[in-house]
């Protein structure tokens, strides 16, 4: 939703991310390839409702993930989806800078 984009690119700022970098990780890319694979791991939860492939539990561990920041990355994941939710049910008053969603393919 667009109060969670808005804030976790302000947060991102905070941590020290460029805005480029959190362009493409909006994308599902990034710069460094552990956090790309983190990415990817993530998008494929998110399409297959949480039934990822063995292929895709390899291809994130040999990223270098462990099993913990795994459990972490779902965790994440199924966080966002609650929070997007909420957001789009209650339309929350967006409280950080503004940023617009990305346009659906």
């Amino acid at each position: 939703c667009q109060y969670c984009v808005s804030a976790h690119t302000a947060i991102g700022r905070k941590a020290g991310l460029d805005s480029q970098e959190m362009l493409a990780n909006r994308m599902g890319r990034s710069s460094d390839a552990k956090a790309e694979a983190a990415l990817a791991f993530a998008r494929a939860l998110v399409e297959h409702a949480g039934q990822v492939s063995k292929a895709e539990f390899d291809a994130v561990r040999a990223a270098g993930h462990s099993d913990g920041e795994i459990i972490e990355i779902i965790t994440h994941v199924a966080m966002n989806i609650f929070t997007n939710l909420l957001g789009k049910a209650t339309q929350i008053e967006i409280d950080f800078p503004e940023i617009q969603l990305n346009k659906a393919a």
